[in-house]
């Protein structure tokens, strides 16, 4: 935890948080005087999700991504929390860097969605081609900008110009010079409706969008890619497809169960703040899940390392993904019931 300031010498106080846009979103509401942790606002938010994407690469992997889009967490719970906020795109890099300096200077803090690649203060063995990265700009400084990045211990700095090419660069999921911050904030929030609102919203996401590539059909579909890639794609591609799955589920962004670790914390919030021994018991549920999803990525990582002493095969690897979409799928159709039965 780190005091700096804003542009207008408001005190700013900085939190290292699991991941960047929940992190940021707190952070955004702690700023307006509404105290709301990570968590709470991942659940509200609708974080939760699951989606293969085998034709859209990031950094040369193929994507599967273990949340929602980015983005779409703050403006849930901006929404669920009946917060006036602000959203743009630019396509002209000038403008986009103007509006951003004009904002500053008015004492608000503002989040940018921005390329991990171009932000030199992370160590380039650190940097990738991976445009979702969100973080806060505090103020313009005499070299560029003063950053408070959720995903460091503390604030740093970043000159203008690689700040400016992080917004815009080109590629997979480009941000355009994203940029959002929050106007003002309901200061005594209804917590429990946004609570089941995301809840039912998680998963309706996960149980009902009926393309083959999404939610519980996703994790199927791509469980059934891992156990047929040995023989459609020969053993050298077939590791490299579990290497892209396990980069997306262990080492980018907070990763696919640490997502999971995060819902269950937030499921563990809402059953104290709505009374609930059902929902308290659904968080040691996740928790569970987060757990198989992490023995997926051992066996999948035994594969490629070619551990022969602990003969996993793709089909079991497989198989342990197949297993991760039944315990989460009978998941959240428990959740629905009990967050419709909450339901106003």
């Amino acid at each position: 935890m780190t005091t700096e300031h804003t542009a207008t010498g408001k005190p700013y106080v900085h939190y290292h948080a699991a991941h960047c846009e929940s992190g940021v979103t707190s952070a955004f509401f702690r700023d307006k005087g509404v105290d709301i942790s990570e968590p709470m606002v991942f659940g509200i938010g609708s974080g939760i999700f699951f989606g293969y994407l085998p034709f859209l690469k990031a950094a040369g992997m193929r994507v599967s991504t273990f949340r929602s889009q980015p983005g779409a967490i703050f403006r849930k719970v901006a929404r669920r929390l009946d917060g006036d906020f602000v959203v743009k795109t630019y396509r002209n890099p000038q403008k986009g860097m103007d509006e951003l300096r004009r904002v500053l200077k008015t004492g608000q803090i503002v989040g940018l969605k921005t390329n991990l690649y171009w932000l030199p203060y992370f160590s380039e063995r650190f940097r990738f081609n991976f445009s979702g990265h969100n973080l806060i700009v505090l103020r313009e400084t005499k070299e560029g900008f003063r950053i408070s990045d959720p995903t460091l211990e503390h604030p740093v700095d970043c000159p203008a110009a690689d700040l400016e090419r992080a917004r815009f660069a080109r590629g997979p999921m480009e941000s355009h010079g994203y940029m959002y911050y929050l106007k003002s904030v309901n200061p005594h929030p209804d917590l429990r409706q946004a609570c089941i609102k995301g809840m039912i919203d998680s998963c309706n996401l996960m149980l009902r969008i009926p393309l083959p590539i999404f939610g519980i059909r996703g994790i199927r579909f791509q469980a059934r890619k891992i156990i047929d890639s040995p023989d459609k794609l020969g053993f050298n591609e077939a590791c490299r497809l579990l290497a892209d799955v396990i980069r997306w589920l262990e080492d980018t962004g907070t990763g696919g169960a640490g997502f999971r670790y995060m819902y269950a914390a937030f499921l563990q919030e809402a059953a104290e703040l709505l009374r609930s021994a059902e929902l308290a018991g659904l968080s040691e549920e996740m928790t569970a899940i987060g757990h198989d999803w992490r023995k997926f990525s051992l066996a999948a990582t035994r594969i490629i390392k070619q551990r022969k002493q602990f003969e996993q095969t793709f089909a079991e690897a497989g198989g342990l993904m197949h297993g991760c979409a039944d315990r989460e799928e009978k998941f959240f159709k428990n959740l629905r019931k009990v967050a419709g039965k909450m339901k106003v």
